[in-house]
């Protein structure tokens, strides 16, 4: 058996398509409700050298913040970590419009990422925590699970 088939940190830098789902209801999302108008985006994995230096990057930040212990932080501020972590991971829309413009990566990512805010809702999950599951979804990234 050909053991590169397991190699999720090459396969992490092929953008994969993420078909996205309504953070409200958990529902595919399709363009003018078109079944052959799927809404997705191209992610990158977390595990190739984007994502890495992604994570690397966002650690640094944490680290330079002046936060006082014993302190909450809120989730707004967890959030915002969260988009900077994943942004450079999404690399492409498709079916995606913001207003009468299709998005387009990078110029709209942030935009899009900050549509909702993370909850921790189950079956609710915002644009962002949907990015996170499946750049982190070593099935999706080597092709071998649901892409959806």
């Amino acid at each position: 058996m050909d053991f590169n088939q397991f190699d999720s940190r090459k396969a992490s830098e092929t953008p994969r398509a993420l078909h996205l789902k309504h953070p409200g209801t958990g529902k595919l999302l399709y363009d003018d409700n078109d079944e052959s108008k799927p809404c997705r985006l191209l992610v990158l994995g977390i595990e190739g050298e984007t994502g890495q230096a992604a994570i690397l990057q966002s650690q640094r930040e944490r680290m330079k913040r002046d936060t006082t212990a014993g302190e909450p932080t809120p989730v707004s501020d967890i959030h915002d970590a969260l988009v900077k972590e994943i942004s450079p991971l999404i690399v492409g829309f498709e079916n995606v419009s913001r207003g009468s413009k299709p998005a387009v990566a990078p110029a709209d990512v942030e935009w899009f990422l900050n549509l909702q805010i993370v909850s921790g809702t189950r079956g609710q999950l915002s644009f962002a925590e949907q990015v996170r599951t499946f750049a982190t979804d070593r099935a999706a990234i080597l092709g071998n699970g649901n892409a959806s």
